[in-house]
């Protein structure tokens, strides 16, 4: 917890640090160019311009920065050396491959965009990959969000491809059914746990709706205290429920399987002379452990030490 609190200051205090050495730079910029109005924009830039007052950016203007009321130079920045140059250079280009950098390009969005979601983006795991803001956002589209493809899913996967995968397994979250998005678990811009999961862990965000496993049971389960992830992987599985593993190999993973109607092989029994039917075990039929033990997660029963009731 001391951890994620020193964390969390340093987030805080590099940002303010930003934000002032950006707009002592920017004025210092500022002083020498000067604004020349959206109409000068449109007249070589008339496609861009109208999709700019079809979405939120156009539409409402916000009156937080001194150039909100500037149009496209509220984000590109003043536009006279870019005009005079017959557009060559001059403003931000604020795309994701910029010659200007990421670190310019994404202060223009935090101008505006500094607090509550995006509050704890210095020092996140996005930035420390140096992704821009356009690489995910477009001001020049009316999707969702700004996005800079039709869905959060699309946009994610963009990168990470491993984890579309996974939703594609029969086991899985259902995003690709549009009952969940990805911002349901995660906070892009940056969070004080791991993954980017926008929650104080991971099973604090798990009982968000699962909230009949989080407990305390009169007999709990200790891996359901400690991570779900210990049993469930989060996008996808090949086994029932998101399993990391199909049971009773999951299980055994912990639980010794000598001496148990669970062990792994039945052999020496066949070898006495024995059916193999008469010493079929648990683990051939159905649910393996869990045809016994049901309350895996914890029980509240008395008898329930062994989570059987």
């Amino acid at each position: 917890m001391k951890t994620r609190r020193l964390t969390l200051i340093c987030m805080v205090a590099a940002t303010l640090l930003f934000q002032t050495t950006f707009s002592t730079r920017a004025a210092a910029q500022a002083a020498d160019r000067s604004y020349v109005g959206a109409e000068t924009c449109m007249s070589c830039h008339e496609e861009y311009y109208d999709s700019y007052l079809k979405n939120r950016h156009g539409i409402a203007a916000d009156p937080r920065t001194p150039e909100a009321q500037m149009g496209c130079e509220s984000c590109h920045g003043p536009g006279s050396e870019h005009a005079d140059a017959d557009g060559e250079g001059g403003i931000r280009s604020l795309k994701a491959d910029s010659a200007d950098g990421t670190a310019v390009n994404n202060a223009a969005c935090l101008q505006c965009h500094s607090k509550g979601g995006q509050a704890l983006w210095h020092g996140s795991e996005h930035e420390g990959r140096s992704l821009s803001c356009t690489s995910c956002h477009s001001t020049h589209n009316n999707y969702a969000n700004n996005l800079a493809y039709p869905s959060q899913e699309e946009t994610c996967r963009q990168c990470h491809k491993r984890i579309r995968a996974e939703l594609l397994r029969q086991s899985h979250h259902p995003i690709r059914e549009g009952k969940m998005k990805c911002s349901d678990c995660h906070n892009a811009h940056g969070t004080i746990a791991d993954k980017l999961v926008d929650a104080q862990s991971a099973n604090a965000k798990c009982f968000e709706c699962h909230a009949d496993l989080r407990g305390p049971f009169l007999w709990d389960h200790p891996p359901v205290v400690e991570d779900c992830l210990s049993c469930h992987t989060p996008h996808g599985s090949s086994h029932h429920a998101l399993l990391n593993a199909r049971t009773p190999y999951l299980c055994q993973r912990c639980h010794s399987n000598a001496a148990h109607p669970s062990e792994l092989g039945a052999r020496r029994s066949v070898d006495a002379g024995q059916s193999v039917y008469r010493v079929l075990n648990n683990r051939v039929f159905y649910r393996s452990c869990l045809n016994c033990h049901v309350a895996v997660h914890g029980s509240n029963h008395p008898s329930g030490k062994s989570l059987a009731r």
